[in-house]
């Protein structure tokens, strides 16, 4: 076999392998690690699954800088009074002035303690004939000091569907949930402006019960384990063919599906349409699940090639001919010597004798 030939069979395999493993790699461990903020119908959607929503917390403020106290200049201090030239005070006017004030704080004590006591005079209520004493409204009051007036109130908590209004603040989760959130919003995306109802794009069970999550863990471990195969070369079709299903149902949902459902100047039927079709924000996220989609099926078909685990575990049979030659090679030789020197890969026209 020709190097051209070995080079065809191996490099392309494994090229598309390392991109396709890097990237799943990387979008798996973002949905893992990374978190989002929702808030509104799409919070009240997600508590509903029951994910757990955490509050956003505020940015720590940054500590003011503190300066060396040994470089900062000291303030200012005013200069002591001088005290020498003033008069003494004589002891018995001091000891009367304090006589006085004393008996000022006094009378002003025993003023407000008389206030407190015909404030907490409150004229008995009249017996009913019972233990307990109730107001007119039938509470129940709570202890004996009668400058309290506590009332029971009991609520009942009823448990229900949260709502929008619920989140009015942006609330934290798991990145994970986006997809739980969008299979939930394909699935029963609601009302119209005109409360009419919005076709679906996905089986309406999807969005009850716990699918929109399972389906979404699904995704990420199959990123996230697919892209791990690849590179190693490890099952390679199986892997391949698991990021070939994560990139349909991606361009399904966000794609194909909304313009071929609801609009109704979808291009071919099923591909969104912009303002600008030649714009690469219009189209980058489609264009780039299709190449995605595109070489996960080519390395379907094509196997880990050379360079993989696949081949060292599942080796080729001994009578590959594209490995140990054809085993005919002989007998073709005997027969028609002038083909038979011919290789497999060989793109010249046959010579006839």
């Amino acid at each position: 076999m020709r190097l051209r030939d070995t080079i065809a069979l191996t490099l392309p395999s494994f090229f598309l392998r390392l991109v396709l493993g890097i990237t799943f790699l990387w979008a798996g461990t973002g949905k893992l690690m990374g978190t989002m903020q929702v808030s509104g119908d799409d919070a009240a959607r997600l508590a509903n699954m029951g994910v757990v929503l955490n509050p956003v917390t505020p940015p720590a403020l940054a500590d003011p800088q503190v300066e060396d106290p040994e470089l900062v200049d000291p303030e200012p201090t005013s200069p002591l009074p001088d005290l020498t030239d003033e008069p003494e005070t004589p002891l018995d006017a001091v000891e009367d002035g304090v006589e006085d004030t004393m008996t000022d704080l006094q009378e002003q004590a025993n003023e407000v303690i008389k206030k407190i006591e015909e404030a907490t005079e409150t004229p008995t209520p009249p017996s009913t004939g019972g233990d307990e004493s109730t107001n007119e409204a039938g509470v129940e009051s709570i202890g004996f000091n009668p400058m309290l007036d506590a009332r029971i109130v009991r609520v009942q908590n009823t448990t229900g569907d949260r709502a929008a209004s619920d989140f009015p603040d942006p609330m934290e989760c798991q990145r994970l949930y986006s997809i739980a959130l969008m299979i939930s919003k394909a699935a029963d995306p609601g009302l119209t402006e005109d409360s009419q109802p919005i076709t679906p794009i996905m089986p309406p069970k999807l969005a009850t019960g716990n699918w929109p999550k399972l389906m979404a863990w699904a995704a990420a471990i199959t990123e996230l384990a697919a892209g791990g195969l690849l590179i190693l070369g490890l099952l390679t079709r199986l892997s391949a063919l698991g990021t070939l299903s994560v990139m349909l149902v991606a361009m399904w949902m966000t794609q194909f599906g909304h313009a071929a459902f609801h609009t109704n100047d979808a291009i071919l039927g099923f591909i969104p349409r912009a303002d600008d079709l030649f714009s690469p924000a219009a189209y980058g996220q489609l264009l780039w699940q299709l190449a995605l989609a595109s070489m996960s099926l080519a390395v379907v078909f094509l196997g880990s090639g050379a360079i993989g685990l696949d081949r060292l575990i599942f080796s080729s049979h001994p009578r590959d001919p594209y490995l140990h030659g054809d085993p005919k090679a002989g007998k073709k030789q005997a027969m028609n010597p002038a083909s038979a020197q011919r290789t497999e890969f060989d793109r010249s026209p046959p010579t006839h004798s």
